[in-house]
């Protein structure tokens, strides 16, 4: 009996990977799980049903597929089986290690440090958690300062927070520099991966890193959470055989370990063709309205993010227009429709615009896609402008 779907190989899956929906570019916001994880999500809800600390068969065929999927996360992350841990989001992983790295260093310190770009996932638990935060800046691309980061960690602190790249605007962060400046300093780095892993590699020299399944293809509700022996993490609760918090969704973790096989194969091929059309929207957005601005690094980012600014428009009325025209695009407003607050990231990229849309092509997005997006904007710029938008 195999415990996971056997590893098909790359050319008897669709290439270069499904395609997402014509039209959509909002990879940030969820895109289809693969071909090979939707699979071995089915083989595996049909025999790992059972609890995984049951010593009956049901539930050792459980825990050995729990076993090898931890085992296949940690080879595709290059860390040990023991430092892995599944969470229900990547959220959630974000926050059992804030929680666990303040609580693991309140001897030391109940201080975080953290950079000016880092999103919710990681502001909310650090100001839940810890007793003081102090913020590094940025440059005008979204990259943390190192001489502030210096600056900061010249005072204890339980953790500091770097980003691998930002996901507002695709700038990648100085991770191995970054770490270097941490552990000179003795405190844990931890380094939040979101839209990274199975885009590129994450760079080392971090000491937590928690992650999102959904990033590469993988169920929507898998968080992974890697912990390596150089920090001291004490959880709230113990993981059970590598689960944080409630029952273990052993399908979900199965699932995610076989996207992760297939990226890890299939994502550099998909990143170079991805940052074609990035590069191609980098270089024809300008031109096409009055007002546009690319924001972030136009070189040391990510292959698939690309976010612009607007004048004289809202974001939420852009994407709306944008929308009827049958491409799908996210808003990072410097007013969104739900909080009317400036964007956190634009803002410390010193960045006062009336809109930034991002867009974020999905595995399998095509160049036709692409084309739509760039036909269609300057036409729903104009409607917006015109207050023809809803």
């Amino acid at each position: 009996m195999a415990l996971v779907p056997a590893d098909p190989s790359p050319a008897a899956l669709p290439e270069p990977v499904p395609g997402p929906p014509d039209g959509y570019l909002d990879a940030v916001g969820g895109q289809p799980i693969l071909p090979a994880a939707l699979a071995a999500w089915r083989t595996a809800a049909a025999q790992a049903w059972s609890d995984p600390a049951r010593l009956h068969h049901a539930g050792r065929r459980a825990g050995m597929m729990l076993d090898a999927a931890r085992a296949s996360i940690a080879e595709g992350l290059d860390v040990r089986p023991a430092e892995v841990y599944f969470t229900s989001s990547g959220p959630t992983a974000v926050a059992t290690a804030v929680q666990g790295l303040i609580d693991g260093r309140s001897r030391v310190s109940r201080r975080a440090v953290v950079s000016a770009v880092e999103g919710m996932a990681v502001v909310t638990p650090v100001e839940r958690w810890a007793e003081e935060v102090d913020t590094v800046g940025v440059d005008p691309t979204g990259r943390i300062s190192l001489a502030g980061l210096a600056e900061a960690l010249a005072v204890p602190a339980a953790l500091a927070c770097v980003q691998a790249a930002n996901a507002e605007v695709g700038t990648r962060q100085p991770v191995e520099s970054a770490a270097e400046l941490t552990r000179a300093a003795g405190v844990p780095l931890l380094v939040h991966a979101i839209q990274v892993i199975g885009r590129e590699p994450v760079a080392p020299g971090w000491d937590v890193l928690a992650a999102s399944a959904r990033d590469w293809g993988g169920p929507a509700g898998v968080g992974i959470l890697v912990v390596r022996p150089s920090a001291r993490w004490v959880p709230e609760e113990n993981p059970d055989r590598g689960w944080v918090g409630g029952f273990p969704d052993i399908p979900g973790a199965v699932a995610a370990a076989t996207a992760l096989e297939y990226v890890r194969s299939a994502g550099p091929v998909e990143s170079d063709r991805v940052r074609g059309l990035t590069d191609r929207i980098w270089r024809v957005l300008p031109g096409l309205a009055a007002g546009i601005e690319v924001a972030g690094s136009p070189d040391d980012r990510l292959p698939h993010i690309v976010t612009f600014t607007c004048t004289g428009v809202t974001g939420e009325v852009l994407v709306q227009e944008l929308d009827r025209r049958g491409i799908s695009v996210a808003s990072g407003s410097a007013c969104t429709s739900d909080s009317r607050m400036p964007s956190q990231v634009l803002s410390a990229m010193g960045l006062v615009a009336d809109a930034s849309i991002r867009v974020s092509l999905p595995f399998g997005c095509t160049e036709g896609t692409v084309e739509a997006f760039l036909s269609a904007l300057p036409e729903a710029v104009a409607a917006a402008r015109s207050g023809l938008g809803a």
